[in-house]
């Protein structure tokens, strides 16, 4: 991450003006009324009733379920229960005499028909009656019918108008009779399956603001609709507003940066960012929103804060155009939300306090613990400067990882030296709708019943857990179910916190989240006396998670054959045919072992799923190269691609001298890339660069060595067979000419074949910029990237690998880097795959020397 306090570029000013998608848009106007409205509620999927746009009326529901819905329905309890008492339905409604619908009624459903047939799938009543229709026809056998009761169940509270009552009729009896003959353990037994796995629960459930933007919201509103104190009379008796410090703590991927859009509804926001790349895409969402943004990135003096055209109020416009050519950067009345970095803060803070009420203004300062683990660096002196020097009362430091209240003392004494009255306020929140699985460096899953054979570690393991709710996220249903079961049925547990005294009698109690709390609670109540034994049982059920028996062995070429069509078989030897001298191109780290769980290239490429993987290490080229020796691409190979890539780094050498020629045109006419105007040599030179880069030769390795393609994984699965759902990249020619023609290391060149990224520290520009904007597309089949790029890669990846040389990272840096995983809306499988134990072992247990919590208070003073 370029933690360089620099002026916005080009293409990040491009980046901001291009919109969210739709779905996102819709989350984005939820948070904006979610202000006004907390407990806001919302579902897109329709009834029948919605979706023809009728008014419900019992004479409407009434003839759509004797048309649509009773054929469907009622036949099902006779033909499936075999005499039970589901046979025995009678509808329960009492409706009176209804009348018959009007003749125009009748003519518009007749039109509408087709439309009704063609798109049952997008109707709730019709997805309620396929799970009632498997629910009844399991029920029978007392095989799988809990999954479909327990979906039934959850489904029913969704915030969905207007469904038919006699469909909700039906089910209800069904599902009353079904669960008078359902165990919660029954439930508890498959959760894996019905919880986490199942497709039904994330994509109809009503969308609603998190529960800590709630309580944010709750609390900034109330303290908004208070008096200034700069506006009461010294004889006036009013609510007034009061200084608050925020500690505001909640999961990576849970909304915390889309909340300053929504406190923005009446307050004033400057938000904070030392990775630059969150701010931009805030900035993005804001604008999207019509929200009126300013930014301050680099600033030294407020003439470096830019407006963006939503902000401006005073303004000139193209005479022939009509839309803006230039903005008063000065006026700042109209500004919303300040986007700043950390170098700026006290610069954008005069700005903001100049045209508004401080008390109306709200600083948000996002990941305030970044560079924190370190011990000394340069943004601390910066850090130090902006709290001594902020004269704003109302700060919300928002963070995936905060140090616990008692070590952030000297932080609270401070601020309410400064602030009289002012009000110290924890949100504390955390989601647990999806699992993210740790791994090992074996692939076994770590949980604490897996760690510790003393019971006293593991008492210490549950009070960290407690105080780090967030860690429970990466807790394995599958392995906490198995513990659980095994508990009860040997009842290892305290009566009072079996599975049916914790859970009661309501099947809808059983979520994910009631699952990790109550692994917690049987590990304190489990029988103390037996815990040695429960451990050793469990430690031996504990297998790996990708355990199939390897049938390639890794074989490292030394002559050019052309494309292997087979690998030999275990226990056979590759010998030498011909002589040849070892070929050395590309410069890499030459490896023949493949260790188990990293050959991410080759044999366990199929277990990287359903998304992009990110593998953090201090020492990307390294891993890079390691990765394209482990490839194992022929000399052939390389040859085809090398004069191709010479090819284009001579284009890219005449292109660069071109471009330069062009900035130095457009000094001399005093132009820039704000002003469209160019010179006429200027022009012939960008005319002659669009030639050459249609001369860039597509440079791409046969697909036998790009990770999980068909091909790849016919040779690398164990059994040579084709998982669909492991990831592959999709980077396209156009792409990959552009990174071709980039002044760029050859490694890097050779893994954007592969479908592999880098994130570092690149002198040209460019190169990063493409990458993000691959990786926000999903493009990509892995990054490689140092920890420091952690706070700046907001994208979706579906698993990560945390690499030996980070064994010294801080236990809150280390829970930053897996937020990285699992940041979408969608239920996937999910993995965090350490290669060194001792970090897990760190991660369940409080740390003994808390770097942030000691800047923290050294950093954030007056002093």
């Amino acid at each position: 991450m370029d933690l360089k306090q620099n002026k916005l570029s080009k293409t990040e000013w491009e980046s901001i003006e291009k919109p969210v998608g739709d779905a996102e848009k819709k989350i984005l106007k939820m948070i904006i009324d979610g202000y006004t409205d907390v407990n806001i509620r919302f579902n897109e999927t329709q009834s029948l009733n919605n979706y023809i746009r009728f008014d419900q009326t019992p004479e409407m529901d009434y003839f759509l379920h004797k048309k649509y819905f009773e054929p469907l329905m009622v036949s099902k309890l006779k033909s499936y229960t075999d005499g039970t008492r589901l046979g025995e339905y009678d509808c329960r409604l009492n409706t009176g005499k209804l009348k018959k619908l009007k003749s125009g009624e009748t003519v518009r459903l007749n039109i509408l028909e087709k439309n009704i047939q063609l798109n049952k799938s997008d109707i709730f009543e019709f997805l309620l009656i396929d799970l009632y229709t498997e629910l009844v026809k399991n029920v029978k056998t007392r095989k799988n019918y809990a999954f479909y009761l327990y979906t039934i169940l959850q489904l029913r509270k969704a915030k969905i108008t207007n469904i038919n009552i006699y469909v909700l009729d039906i089910i209800g009896y069904a599902v009353e009779y079904v669960n008078s003959l359902t165990s919660l353990s029954n439930i508890i037994t498959n959760a894996y399956d019905f919880i986490e796995q199942n497709k039904y629960l994330l994509k109809y459930e009503d969308r609603t603001l998190f529960n800590h933007q709630r309580e944010l919201f709750t609390i900034c509103k109330q303290n908004a609709n208070r008096v200034s104190p700069l506006s009461v009379e010294e004889d006036e008796e009013e609510e007034i507003k009061k200084p608050m410090l925020i500690l505001y703590t909640a999961p990576t991927g849970t909304g915390k940066t889309l909340s300053p859009i929504g406190l923005a509804s009446s307050n004033r926001i400057i938000f904070v960012c030392v990775a630059r790349h969150i701010g931009l895409a805030l900035a993005k969402s804001a604008i999207t929103m019509e929200k009126k943004v300013a930014f301050a990135f680099g600033c030294e003096t407020a003439a470096d804060i830019r407006l963006h055209y939503f902000s401006a109020k005073d303004y000139t416009r193209n005479k022939r155009t009509g839309s803006i050519a230039k903005v008063d950067n000065s006026v700042g009345d109209n500004v919303e939300i300040m986007i700043c970095d950390v170098q700026s803060y006290i610069t954008a803070m005069h700005y903001m306090i100049a045209f508004n009420d401080v008390n109306d203004i709200i600083t948000y300062w996002d990941e305030p613990t970044i560079t924190l683990d370190y011990e000394n660096h340069d943004l601390h002196e910066v850090i130090h400067n902006n709290w001594k020097n902020n004269l704003v009362p109302t700060m919300v430091l928002s963070c995936a990882t905060l140090p616990p209240p008692d070590e952030m003392r000297p932080v609270y004494d401070d601020f309410r030296s400064k602030f009289d009255d002012a009000e110290i306020i924890t949100i504390t929140s955390y989601d647990c709708k999806k699992s993210i699985p740790i791994l090992d460096k074996n692939q076994c899953c770590a949980l604490p019943h897996y760690l510790y054979d003393d019971y006293n570690e593991v008492l210490v393991t549950v009070n960290h857990c407690r105080q780090n709710p967030t860690i429970l996220r990466y807790f394995d249903l599958r392995e906490i179910i198995t513990f659980i079961k095994y508990v009860n049925k040997e009842e290892y547990i305290d009566e009072r916190y079996t599975i049916d005294s914790y859970f009661g009698v309501d099947i809808t109690n059983i979520t994910m989240n009631r699952l990790k709390e109550y692994y917690l609670e049987v590990l304190i109540h489990v029988n103390r006396s037996e815990w040695r034994k429960i451990y050793n049982y469990m430690k031996q059920l504990r297998k790996p998670r990708f355990n199939e028996p390897r049938t390639n062995s890794y074989v490292q070429r030394v002559s050019s054959m052309g494309a292997l069509t087979s690998v030999p078989k275990e226990g056979n030897v590759l010998t030498r045919t011909v002589s040849t001298a070892n070929y050395s191109k590309p410069d890499v780290i030459q490896q023949k072992v493949a260790p188990v769980g990293v050959s991410i290239t080759t044999q366990d490429a199929y277990t990287l799923t359903d998304g992009p993987t990110i593998f953090l290490t201090e020492d990307v080229d390294k891993i890079g190269k390691y990765y394209i020796s482990l490839t194992n691409i022929p000399k052939h190979s390389f040859d085809e691609i090398q004069p191709k890539i010479d090819m284009n780094n001579k284009l890219t050498a005449r292109i660069d001298k071109m471009e330069r020629e062009i900035e130095h045109q457009n000094e001399k006419c005093n132009t820039s890339w704000e002003n469209s105007k160019m010179t006429k040599e200027a022009r012939a030179l960008d005319t002659e660069i669009t030639r050459l880069r249609k001369e860039v030769q597509i440079v791409s390795l046969e697909s036998v060595y790009v990770p999980n393609t068909c091909p790849h994984q016919e040779r690398w699965t164990p059994d040579g067979s084709v998982h669909e759902n492991a990831f592959v990249s999709s980077i396209g020619d156009e792409m990959t000419k552009e990174i071709m023609l980039l002044d760029v290391e050859m490694h890097i060149k050779y893994l954007l074949l592969l479908g592999i990224g880098v994130f570092k520290q690149i002198p040209d520009k460019r190169y990063m910029e493409i990458m993000k904007q691959l990786a926000d597309e999903q493009r990509l089949f892995m990054i490689i990237a140092s920890t420091d790029y952690i706070y700046g890669t907001n994208y979706q990846f579906c698993h990560g690998f945390i690499a030996k040389d980070l064994n010294g990272m801080t236990q809150q840096k280390t829970l930053q880097s897996m937020g990285r995983v699992g940041r979408n809306n969608i239920q996937q499988d999910y993995t965090i795959r350490f290669r060194d134990n001792d970090m897990i072992n760190k991660l369940f247990k409080p740390p003994e020397n808390n770097m942030e919590a000691l800047n923290l208070c050294k950093l954030f003073t007056s002093d």
